[in-house]
């Protein structure tokens, strides 16, 4: 099971998928606006960064 986190963890995937979790729950508590501006620096940050 360790081994299986540790490898889903890895993949960008996973790493997108706990972040729009995070910006979801952040949309509920902080003002929306604040967020769409995270959210937007990360979209560039993705589309710059190179997958290996």
């Amino acid at each position: 099971m360790i081994n299986f986190i540790k490898n889903r963890l890895k993949e960008r995937t996973s790493l997108d998928g706990a972040l729009l979790i995070g910006g979801g729950i952040a949309m509920l508590i902080a003002p929306i606006n604040l967020v769409a501006y995270a959210m937007i620096a990360y979209g560039a940050w993705t589309l710059l960064k190179s997958e290996d």
